[in-house]
């Protein structure tokens, strides 16, 4: 009935940045999945919505468990430590996506993320409502004649996330997009777990798992878009959160490297050293040195 993959290119290609009058959304990536592995314990720093089109398994948020199976929807706030198990053929529709203030519509933005917060984490019976509807019709169907015009994507993909909070309980009245290829949606999406999820081990088979592709695939895509290997990567991103906490806190060293992902705070200093030239502790002395002029 649907073209997946031509779907999820075709969304990511197309509506990523969706501008509305008071209501603006950065999509980080946009997912269509079958048949979904387990993945990690892990978080977002953005909000992610999926939809179970198909199989079943559980939803791990905190301390609950959620069944899952068709029809079932449920909404993964920032923040939260998270995990998707015991699947059986589990497929997917999923959106991670930011909400962008606007200056001269800032309540409105904070009306939206408010409404969020405060709705159900899952919900059940949402394959006939008006917001999975609405999703399905920008899939591309197996007759091409029957799909949607890709120009109506960011005006329909706009209103999809704008009815996320009522899908989920919180009813309320709320008054062209960069092309990603899969390639850098899957490295853009790699980046954003490794991003928030510093402060543990961080594997290889971690993150291919949660990317739904296999370990020799991913390290294919790294070595492939950005010419690096997914160590390297990974030290990259410690190395360049550690220099914003750097910049941006008070916090000690020794912590820094904590919540950074370093294993101890000599293996910290020495690989900054290496990557800036400069020790942690000269470098941020030289940072405020250089911001109080």
């Amino acid at each position: 009935m649907y073209h997946w993959s031509k779907s999820e290119e075709r969304l990511n290609r197309c509506a990523g940045r969706l501008d509305g009058e008071s209501l603006s959304f950065l999509v980080h990536y946009w997912g269509t999945v079958r048949h979904l592995t387990a993945n990690s314990l892990h978080r977002h720093s953005f909000v992610e919505i999926c939809y179970v089109n198909g199989g079943t398994g559980v939803y791990l948020e905190g301390d609950r468990t959620y069944p899952l199976y068709p029809g079932v929807a449920f909404c993964t706030r920032p923040g939260q430590l998270h995990q998707i198990k015991d699947v059986h053929d589990l497929n997917l529709l999923f959106v991670a996506y930011d909400a962008r203030e606007k200056p001269s519509a800032s309540d409105v933005t904070a009306a939206y993320l408010e409404a969020l917060r405060r709705c159900d984490v899952w919900t059940e019976h949402a394959s006939e409502s008006p917001a999975i509807q609405l999703w399905k019709s920008m899939l591309v169907r197996s007759e091409a004649d029957d799909s949607l015009p890709a120009s109506l994507l960011p005006k329909l993909a706009h209103a999809l996330l704008e009815s996320f909070p009522a899908l989920f309980g919180a009813a309320r009245n709320l008054d062209a997009a960069p092309s990603y290829s899969t390639t850098v949606q899957l490295v853009q999406r790699a980046k954003l777990y490794i991003r928030d999820n510093l402060s543990g081990p961080l594997s290889l088979p971690e993150v291919a798992t949660y990317l739904n592709v296999s370990e020799r695939q991913l390290s294919r895509l790294l070595a492939g878009s950005i010419h690096e290997s997914f160590s390297s990567m990974v030290r990259t991103e410690r190395i360049r959160a550690a220099e914003l906490l750097l910049q941006q806190t008070h916090d000690p060293i020794k912590l820094i490297a904590e919540r950074t992902g370093f294993s101890s705070v000599h293996y910290f200093t020495r690989l900054f050293t290496q990557f800036k030239g400069i020790s942690p502790a000269a470098y941020r002395a030289k940072w405020f040195l250089g911001t109080d002029h």
